[in-house]
């Protein structure tokens, strides 16, 4: 993921922190609880804890960061089940987070940008899966083009 050299919260990644909250997120919205305020009274007190913490330091970048770990982390999920339909699996999932995120000042060009570096956390994070057999890393490029941009 992109190195924020200059964050202001460096020594306690305002990105790496938040990535859990989001992943709450998107299991929520996945679950079907769309509504913005629906979703904010869902979240766990560790969640609304860590909103308030970083809050005052929270740049567009961090916010991107935190998103790409998320999404990272659910497609470790899909790649662990093993299912056949990865590719499906991986485009509807990374669409479910663009729709789930959008209320947050995360930016979707991230998403493409760091596609390489999304796909390899994914790799680090399943060296026993058949992941990257299953899907390229040209194809996690262009599923993130695709959502990002429309097909």
């Amino acid at each position: 993921m992109r190195s924020c050299d200059d964050c202001p919260t460096a020594q306690s990644c305002a990105g790496n922190n938040l990535h859990p909250v989001l992943k709450q997120v998107y299991d929520l919205y996945a679950s079907g609880v769309t509504d913005k305020f629906a979703i904010l009274d869902a979240l766990d007190d560790n969640s609304e804890d860590l909103l308030e913490r970083f809050n005052d330091r929270l740049a567009a970048v961090c916010w991107s960061k935190a998103a790409l770990l998320a999404i990272a982390e659910v497609i470790e999920e899909l790649a662990s089940r093993g299912d056949a339909n990865l590719d499906q699996d991986v485009r509807t999932a990374v669409g479910c987070a663009k729709e789930a995120f959008e209320r947050f000042p995360w930016q979707l060009s991230e998403l493409v940008e760091q596609a390489p570096d999304l796909y390899q956390a994914v790799l680090e994070a399943c060296p026993e899966a058949d992941f990257a057999e299953k899907l390229s890393k040209r194809q996690m490029v262009k599923i993130c083009k695709d959502i990002a941009y429309g097909p």
